[in-house]
């Protein structure tokens, strides 16, 4: 691909950090795969590294369509079937703009292409048909997967991220959502210092190679 193709996404850096998965997106559980919205505590998820995992909380937003059409920045991001790459994901997925997916390190500028990072969904999108904003959504629900530690698994197939709380994501969050973590996790203080950090690297306001075959 020529460095033509390659689209910088510096510039489009979105004022949302709203993340979370839409409706529809289904997980691996030992039972086979589960929609995101069936999603209960105590529920096991298959984890990319970590095998079997419980959920230890599932929380949720809503935006309104008229809150986005007031920010725009709040609409989901949608990445059609093999977007990323063969089988990423295996059927259309939305998340919210600010959730961050593993991308593998053959779609990143200067990254090794076996050198996988986490990125928000804002970042690469609208540089093809493949991964865009749904500019005219109706009312939309992001739900968000809490472990004991940061985990990355599979929604319909694409590796994301589960809920991390950091000083950072804990402003954007209600306040009933963190006082429902603090019930959970009192070890780790109210400013959730100790909660394992991710273990892959995050990146933001990336150059994204897309596939225009």
């Amino acid at each position: 691909m020529t460095m033509a193709a390659r689209i910088s996404k510096a510039e489009k850096v979105s004022k949302t950090s709203v993340a979370g998965l839409c409706a529809g997106a289904n997980l691996r559980t030992p039972c086979g795969p589960r929609r995101v919205e069936f999603l209960r505590a105590g529920d096991l998820i298959v984890t990319r590294d970590n095998g079997l995992r419980p959920v230890r909380m599932v929380w949720t937003r809503t935006v309104t369509a008229a809150e986005i059409a007031a920010d725009p920045s709040l609409a989901p991001i949608v990445l059609r079937t093999r977007a990323i790459g063969p089988m990423m994901p295996q059927r259309d997925l939305s998340v919210a703009p600010a959730h961050r997916l593993l991308i593998p390190g053959w779609r990143l500028e200067g990254e090794a292409d076996n050198e996988a990072c986490l990125v928000p969904a804002r970042d690469i999108s609208d540089l093809n048909d493949s991964i865009y904003v749904d500019r005219a959504p109706d009312e939309v629900t992001y739900y968000n997967i809490v472990f004991d530690e940061h985990q990355v698994f599979c929604a319909n197939g694409l590796p994301v991220e589960s809920f991390s709380p950091t000083t950072a994501n804990l402003k954007e969050t209600p306040r009933a959502v963190c006082d429902d973590l603090k019930k959970i996790f009192p070890e780790l203080g109210p400013k959730f210092t100790d909660y394992p950090a991710p273990r892959y690297k995050m990146r933001e306001r990336v150059s994204y190679i897309p596939d225009y075959a």
